[in-house]
């Protein structure tokens, strides 16, 4: 194994990436491996992760005991095509996954990084696009990756600008934090929320949407233009890579928090809402704005992701906290913990712009979401509660919900059919 990572490692010096050499045999994860792949996060001191494939999600339970590839103990996973990338937090290592003509799931590709990359696109069900995000709040340009999604390789590194404003002393600066990578035509966008230049996370200047465009796939080192604006807050939070989706027709939407418990210090002034980018226009529609946070069964968006027929599915806090009553700070970034359970499953119909509660999912709690699996007019989430984890299978178009297996751990980070 040491052999190997070194060959990868002299590879990724000279900017070229390889899938698996030909001895790794592939593993089967089952005895007969079919269904639906998971990314399930055990608990635990190292609350270690799997990739599972279970049959029946509606029944039984979930568990990774005797079954699955252990992966990394904190990742990400992103599916694009038929190969599941799941892309190691803290170890810098990503691993691929796809389905070998007998039908088995094993380990297609594996290589090494030099940040971990946190956001994620998918260009034709083709090409994974990822990038690093500022962790510690430097100026440096972000690497944009291509990776064949068929092969597992990387195609191409390149270093861009997305916005950077530098005053000279750190803390009093802001970069920008990607929170999608969205291809529609020949233009490439990049929404993102702005954070201190110093790596403490804070939001110095949230009252305003922003987006970066650029050219693709002979992406620059800068964007075309940067859009903005003011009738709601910095675009996405931390970890997501949904903070633009695209709708059948082309359109994008973004989404805006501006909350404390998502990460927001100071909190946005702006309403938490959703903007248009109509397809073929490079421009915020001035005509569309959904305030998210004073519609109807609304709150302040923590996430969403698309779901066809211009609806979408949403997780919305039913409350935020005042910074001022938590002194201390116990509460910030509380929404990706497990200490607050507020939030609510949604669906939003983009068009209309209506909130619909999903009937019989409790209140919960969610941290990370991959882009969801959408068959049949019923997608599968994971609902986390103080007392225990369960899949649950949600109709699109009734917006109804029916509780299936019991996970055996703290959370599925993301479901994916890769047969």
């Amino acid at each position: 194994m040491m052999k190997k990572y070194i060959s990868i490692g002299l590879l990724l010096a000279l900017g070229v990436f390889a899938s698996c050499d030909d001895d790794n045999e592939p593993e089967v994860t089952t005895e007969e491996a079919k269904g639906i792949t998971l990314t399930l996060k055990t608990k635990g001191d190292q609350e270690a992760e799997y990739v599972v494939t279970q049959e029946n999600l509606m029944e039984g339970t979930v568990s990774a005991e005797g079954t699955g590839f252990e992966s990394f103990d904190w990742n990400f996973s992103y599916t694009v095509g038929k190969s599941l990338f799941i892309v190691g937090y803290t170890n810098f290592e990503a691993q691929v996954y796809q389905v070998n003509d007998e039908g088995e799931i094993y380990e297609a590709a594996k290589f090494l990084l030099e940040a971990p990359l946190e956001v994620f696109g998918n260009v034709n069900n083709e090409t994974m696009l990822a990038m690093d995000p500022p962790r510690d709040g430097s100026h440096s340009l972000r690497k944009l990756y291509s990776i064949d999604a068929a092969s597992g390789a990387v195609t191409s590194i390149k270093e861009i600008k997305i916005y950077d404003v530098d005053t000279g002393t750190a803390g009093e600066g802001v970069t920008a934090w990607p929170t999608a990578l969205q291809v529609v035509g020949d233009k490439l966008f990049i929404p993102f929320y702005l954070v201190d230049d110093n790596g403490y996370y804070t939001t110095p200047q949230p009252d305003k949407a922003y987006v970066a465009v650029y050219s693709y796939p002979n992406v620059e080192s800068e964007p075309i233009k940067i859009i903005e604006d003011d009738r709601t807050s910095n675009i996405g939070v931390n970890g997501t890579t949904t903070g633009l989706i695209q709708a059948d027709n082309g359109d994008l939407y973004s989404f805006s928090s501006g909350a404390y418990l998502s990460g927001f210090l100071p909190v946005a002034e702006k309403p938490s809402g959703i903007l248009r980018i109509p397809n073929g226009s490079t421009e915020f529609d001035e005509n569309y704005f959904f305030d998210i946070e004073n519609a109807e069964n609304g709150g302040n968006l923590f996430w969403f992701d698309y779901v066809g027929d211009n609806k979408a599915i949403a997780r919305i806090l039913t409350e935020d906290v005042d910074p001022a009553s938590d002194p201390d700070y116990e509460l910030y970034w509380g929404a990706f913990g497990r200490s607050i359970f507020n939030q609510k499953l949604v669906i939003i119909d983009l068009a209309n712009q209506t909130i619909t509660p999903v009937e019989n999912v409790p209140l919960h709690a969610k941290r990370y979401t991959t882009p969801v699996y959408v068959e049949d007019g019923k997608i599968y989430v994971s609902i986390e509660t103080a007392d225990d984890a369960y899949i649950y299978q949600v109709d699109i178009e009734s917006a109804t919900a029916v509780k299936g297996a019991k996970i055996e751990g703290k959370t599925i980070k993301g479901f994916s059919n890769l047969y």
